[in-house]
Parts: C-alpha cells; structure tokens; sequence
C-alpha cells in the first residue's frame, strides 16, 4: 500500500506538468466513457433487462402465419381456444387486445387513455396479483357483465389520488360507469405490442393504464385480430412449443372448410416480439459509440507511446538505480489508471444528462422508453469499461517504455531520443486502426444518411402540405347501440359540414385510420369472374373515407371518376389503387369489375388512384378506398386543408366537434406534415446520433494524424535542418512529410473497407432503397476521410518546411 500511494503521488505530480494532456485525456474519455455508459443505459434497460413478471424468460407470444406469407399475422379467438385446451407444451395462455378508452372523471371531455381488454386469466399467466382488489372473474368475460375494470398504479393515482378505497368505486368509460375491481402493483408495466406485427404507432404512446375482461368472439372465424401470450410449461423449449402448436393449427384447420391456407403458429419470447424491430439499431448506436472511444483511445495511446519516449532518459536512469521492470511497468501504466478513473468517473456523472437528453429525443414508439435509467449494473459496468480503456490506451505505452536499454538511453541524444523507427512504427500503426475505426462509422453513417434521404424525398402522391389532421373517437353509449351505424353516419356528416364552414377551410375529408400508421384492415380481393387458387389472391387494404378524401390529399384520379355524394345510393361503389389493379386485374381495364373483398359484398370499381403512400412511406400497398356510409367505424380521422397552421385551427376544430357532442374524445390534432415526419422519427433518430458518432470519429482522426506528424516533426526538427541546409526546397520537405501521414491513412482506409463489408451487411435491414455497397457513400466517405487527413497533415508539413536550418544546426 505504500509503494501504491507513492506511485499515485508520484504519477499525479508528473500529469500536473502536462496540462495540456490532462485536459485532453479527460475529455476524450469523459465523453467516451459517458456516452457508452448512457447507449449501454438504454440497451441494458430495453434489450437486456428483464421483464418484471414471474419468470419471464418463459412468456412467449404467439402469431398466425402461413408457409405463403413472410410477416405473421394477429391471432382468432377461436384457434386461441384449441391452443389452451389441447397443448402440452403450454402451462397456460391469455388472449387481448389493444384498446383505447375513453374516460371521464372530472373533465368536462374525455380522454383517450391506452388500455387493454384481456381474458380473465390474462395477469395469472404474467404470474401478477393486484395489490389492491382482485382479479378478473372467468363471469365477468360475458356480456352484461363485463362492467369493472382493472387499473394500473398511475391510474389509481390520477382519478382515485390513491385512495384505498377506490375499489368498488366506479369510473366513467366509454360513457358507461365502470367498477374498479383491482389495482396493480407500481412496477407493473405491460409492453406495447401491435396486433399486426408490421404495423408502427406514429402517435404519442403511453402506458396501459385501463384492463378491461375482453368478450370471446365465437360468431366471427375471419376476425383475426387478437395476440396471445402464453407461459410455456417448465422442461419445454421454444421449438417444441412451436412444432406442437404448429400440428394443433393444421389439424385444426383440416376440420374448418373455408380454411385451405397451410396455417401455421410462430412462437417468440416476450423479449424478441417487444423488442425484435429496434434490437439492430440500438446496438448499432452502441457499437457507434464503441468506436468512437477506442479511437479516442488510440489518441491517448499515442500520446501516451509519445511521453514515454520522452521519458526514457527518466526510466534509464530509474533502471540504473534498482527499478525492477514490474515496478517500472507498474508505476508507468498507474497514470494511466489515474486518467480513466477521473474520466470514467466524469463520464458517469455527464451519462445520467445524456440518458435524460435520449429519452426526451428518442421516437415515442420506442419500446420501454419509460423504463430507460442508469442503473447499479450499469455503473458496474462503467468501472469495468474505465479500467479496460486504461488498460487499452496504457498498456502498450507501458510495455514499451520498460523496454530501454539505460546504456543507449543515456547517451541517446534527448531531441531525437523519441523518434525511432521502432517508435514511428508504433505510432503508425496505432493511427491505422484510427482510420479503420473511422471508416467503419462513415461508411456506416453515410449509408443511414442516404437511405432517410431516399426516404423523405420520394414521391408520395399526396400532399401533406397545410393539412391538419383530428382524429375523434366515439366511444359512448349511443354510438353503440342497435342503431349505431346510423348514428355514426349522422356524426361523420354534420361534422364534415360543420368543419367546412369554419373560416379558411377549402376541403374537409374523412378516412377510417390514421395515416401512416402501417397496413391494417387486410383483405383478399376474390374475383368470380376469374378464381384463383385458394391462398394465391392478392390482398388489399380497405379505407372507409369520404367523397372529398383523395381531392383533400391531392391524390392523382389515374381513370375512372371519383366517389360521389350521390353514390349514398350505391354504397358498393369503390376506387382502389394502382397496385391494385396491377396485382388484381393484370393487362385488364378494371373499370367497372365486381369483387369482394374479406366477405361477401360485391363491390364495382369507379375509378383507379395513385399508390399514394398514406400508409407508410417506406412501401405502397394495394388499397380500396369505400364511402364512409357503407361501415362508419368508431374512430373517425378528419383531414382539414387550410393555408392557416394547424395551431390556429386547434381550437376551432374542438369547438366545432364538441358543439355536435361534448362526450367525444379527441385524441390527436396535429398537422399532417407531423404525421409524415413522426413516421420517419426511429430513422432520423439514429441518423442523427450515427451521424453526430460519424463526424466525432472524424475529428479524433484528424486530431490523431495531426498529432502524430507534429510530434515526428518537433522530434526531426535537425534532420529537416540539414536537408535545407544541403539544398532541399520546401515542396520537397512537405511531401515528404504528406508521404509519412499516407502510409497509415492509406493502410487504415483498406482496413477499414475490409471491416465496413462486414457491419454494412449487418445494418442491411435497416437500410431503404439504399444498396449496403453503395459506391457514392463508400467514396465519399474515404474522399472525406482524406481531405481531413490532408488538412490534419498540413500544418506539421508547413512546419517543416520552414525550419530555420541555422537555428536547428545549433542545437545539441
């Protein structure tokens, strides 16, 4: 402990004459430090962190699917019934689905609050009990008395403040007076996850604060639209899971005669359906980040390989006193310690900002966002990464230095005592793994770049352009009832009039979803007039909308005419899309050709669209657009094109909307262009963090291949000298010089290309219309790359250039 606390002493006495370092070391790896730590903060919390239920490791979600078809689909009540009754594999399972509530406490409006309906066995299969109450009752999953509720523990703060005997109180939802039955511990959380597994919320999501018994549906073999989560039984595994489940289905669907579809159940854990869309771009974000601190620390290492030089004189003679080499390697490589933790330590500190600052900045669609902290294992884990790094830029430094013959060393001359061929290798090849490093994030970088540029500025045939967008929900007693379709249909209309009238207005339209929002509504389009195998129809997606919806959006009419008020007398008269009429009547005009699509309705088209991309922009889908009066929905989105912002409008669209009922929701209000740029919010997220990585790793290269070149010049200052001296012109003294910087940039550039093939097949997935070899992003990059290595390498070159030779002729 002494010789300990004495080298501490003695290695905090020699750093307080290098300032410069010190304050550059710090730096470098405080940001380093902090930023792993804040990414490892998020992938630890969202990836690696289990779920707070009883043994979560064996919750799986299942999903239908075919051998025809790539994505999985949602799930039917009926198939979720013969997997609980017959499977082996399986200790038990729960069906639901996603739900948006409509409640009212002591507002004068409701508010959407997110929520699921559940079996009654939905949180024993989570291995979860209410703190408060109880749980559902198998009676309460039937009509008439399904009227309680389950509320989270921030629900129960909210309407009840807490209050224990809020159970058995009700609360008003969906305009109908719901008992609270239970209340649910404060670490419940149940993860988001959509029906259809293609599908992306580009709203604001928050937790699932209401659970209400979902009613079986037993009526409607076509209805898939449930997912189920199951508990597998301890001593099975996933595969056996899967191929029970998967013989279950067939033999099931041998016994139903309109299914011919070779049907199928894929199993997946919990973890995997959460989190299997972002796993990719988070530990690319984190590999980033990696990155960026192993090239700072190669910077410090050649900082580090540049003052142990300097020091040989110092160890010689420490050497020639006694110093044995463990002693030596350990009192050199203790600065090194000293610096990482005072750095991991300020990284620590600035990580908890910076997980702050991710949260806010993150899409709101990013799974357990809400669970994102730095925890104990994460500071564990950042003392761990502080002593690797100063193990990483310390060791070789160290190792080199003890490696001094004190005879050499002491007669060395000190000016050209660090400038080596030994020592300038070591240098050079530290600065090529820095350029490899670099090219690695930039051709990475630039590949994002350039796929969300595609994204953004492709054609969409519509126009977003002062729209706003109102979505309203109505979820009350009336609009329910027997007459509901009507009731609905009269709402639509009056608010479509009503919205119009209001000043600056030029058209209002209506639509059944919310754009961008994915595909949903998926049907097969079957035509009498030409049958098809089963299971090889082309498929569609139907859009309930009004007459004004593609005159609104400014979506190209490609043939036909447009919907009419006037077809209120032909409610089976429907438009669809161009890739609906290439997939479904290819080399035909299907103007005026009868299909149904999912049921039996027979619909006649009037006219052909544009592939407007109103789903999603990364992808055009097959769509039909039918007169909102043929099935008026309980949600309704209203497109409201005005030259005035939608901040304007805000308020006199509400008024407007509560003038014709106060008791509807309005959950969103926004303009459409928000909408648009919300769905691209994941991409330019981490296009935004990639890129900010990209330009940091290209900074530290430029640092890097500067200092190095300064430092070789000061140490060659004589030699330089004496070429002058002998006739050299300066042209001649800085391509010598630009030729010492190319050997390690050109070296690292191929190294780095060799590496970039690897991590740009891996990042493939996440890429749009954007080639993983794309030649423009990988010689921009290098070109880039080289401009800041020739900037980085002008400076030292100019110095030498301009060496006084009689001044360094006199000198020892």
């Amino acid at each position: 402990m002494q010789s300990l606390f004495q080298d501490l002493r003695f290695s905090i006495r020699t750093l307080r004459k290098s300032p410069g370092f010190v304050l550059t070391a710090l730096l470098t790896l405080s940001l380093g430090i902090g930023s792993v730590t804040s990414l490892f903060s998020v992938v630890n919390s969202i990836l690696l962190k289990p779920f707070a239920f009883h043994d979560p490791g064996r919750l799986v979600v299942l999903r239908e699917t075919t051998r025809e078809q790539s994505e999985p689909d949602p799930d039917n009540y009926k198939h979720y019934l013969n997997w609980r009754t017959n499977s082996k594999t399986l200790a038990d399972a729960a069906i639901f689905q996603n739900q948006g509530y409509s409640v009212s406490a002591d507002t004068d409006h409701p508010n959407i609050v997110e929520g699921l309906g559940v079996s009654p066995n939905f949180f024993a299969v989570l291995g979860t009990e209410p703190v408060l109450g109880r749980n559902f009752l198998q009676a309460e999953a039937s009509e008439g008395h399904d009227q309680v509720v389950i509320l989270s523990w921030s629900a129960w703060q909210r309407y009840f403040h807490g209050d224990p005997g809020a159970i058995g109180q009700t609360l008003r939802i969906g305009g109908t007076p719901q008992t609270v039955v239970g209340i649910l511990p404060q670490r419940f959380s149940f993860p988001h996850m959509s029906e259809m597994a293609t599908t992306v919320s580009q709203r604001v999501v928050g937790p699932y604060e209401i659970f209400k018994p979902l009613l079986p549906d037993l009526t409607d073999s076509e209805n898939y639209n449930y997912l189920v989560i199951g508990r597998l039984r301890s001593g099975f595994t996933l595969a056996q899971a899967q191929s029970e489940l998967g013989g279950l289905q067939q033999a099931y669907v041998r016994t139903v005669a309109h299914m011919t579809l070779e049907n199928w159940v894929l199993v997946e854990p919990l973890a995997q359906e959460v989190t299997g869309s972002v796993s990719t771009a988070l530990w690319l974000l984190l590999a980033a980040v990696g990155g960026v601190l192993l090239i700072g620390c190669v910077n410090l290492a050649n900082l580090q390989v540049a003052r142990a030089m300097a020091r040989k004189r110092e160890i010689a003679v420490r050497m020639a006193l006694g110093a044995g080499r463990a002693r030596l390697l350990w009192s050199t490589l203790i600065d090194s310690l000293v610096l990482a933790v005072a750095g991991g330590a300020l990284g620590v500190l600035f990580s908890f900002t910076a997980v702050r600052l991710f949260v806010a900045a993150a899409p709101s669609n990013l799974p357990r966002l809400d669970e994102v902290h730095v925890s104990w294992s994460v500071l564990l884990a950042a003392a761990g990464l502080s002593i690797m790094t100063a193990l990483l830029f310390g060791l070789l430094p160290a190792l080199r230095s003890i490696r001094v013959d004190p005879q050499m060393a002491v007669q060395t001359n000190p000016s050209r005592a660090g400038d080596t061929r030994e020592g300038q290798r070591a240098r050079q090849l530290l600065v090529a793994g820095e350029v490899a490093c670099t090219v690695v994030l930039l051709i990475v970088t630039g590949l994002l770049v350039r796929s969300f540029s595609q994204l953004l500025t492709q054609q969409r045939d519509f126009d977003a352009d002062h729209v706003s967008l109102a979505q309203v929900s109505l979820d009350a007693p009336q609009y329910g009832n027997s007459a509901a379709e009507a009731v609905r249909a009269s709402f639509i209309d009056r608010a479509l009039t009503d919205l119009g009238h209001l000043p600056g207005v030029q058209s209002v339209a209506m639509t059944s979803e919310m754009p961008m929002a994915g595909e949903k509504w998926v049907g097969e389009i079957v035509r009498e007039d030409h049958p098809v195998p089963p299971g090889q129809e082309p498929s569609a997606n139907r859009r309930w909308v009004s007459p004004s919806y593609i005159s609104t959006l400014k979506i190209p009419l490609l043939a036909g005419w447009n919907l009419q008020p006037a077809d209120q007398n032909h409610p089976t008269n429907v438009l669809i899309s161009e890739q609906a009429a290439r997939t479904a009547w290819p080399g035909e005009d299907p103007l005026g050709k009868r299909f149904k699509l999912g049921g039996d309705t027979q619909y006649t088209v009037i006219g052909v669209v544009a592939d407007a991309r109103i789903n999603s922009l990364k992808r055009t889908a097959s769509m039909v657009y039918i007169p909102y009066w043929q099935n008026p929905l309980w949600r309704a989105y209203f497109l409201i094109r005005s030259p005035q912002p939608t901040a304007a409008l805000a308020d006199s669209i509400r008024r407007t909307i509560w003038n014709i009922d106060p008791q509807v929701a309005i959950p969103t209000l926004k303009s459409l262009d928000d909408q648009v740029n919300d769905s691209a919010a994941t991409e330019r997220f981490q296009t935004m963090l990639l890129s900010g990585f990209g330009v940091a790793a290209l900074l530290l290269a430029l640092v890097g291949v500067y200092g190095v070149l300064a430092y070789s010049v000061s140490r060659r200052q004589q030699e330089f000298g004496i070429r002058v001296a002998l006739g050299s012109d300066k042209t001649a003294l800085m391509r010598l010089v630009m030729r010492h910087a190319a050997i390690p940039v050109v070296g690292g550039i191929f190294a780095g290309l060799a590496l970039a093939f690897g991590a740009t097949r891996w990042i493939g997935s996440l890429l749009y219309e954007t080639k993983a070899t794309d030649p423009a992003v990988i010689f921009g990059s290098i070109a880039s790359l080289l401009v800041a290595a020739f900037l980085a390498a002008l400076l030292p070159a100019r110095r030498a250039a301009l060496v006084d030779p009689m001044k360094t002729l006199r000198m020892e």
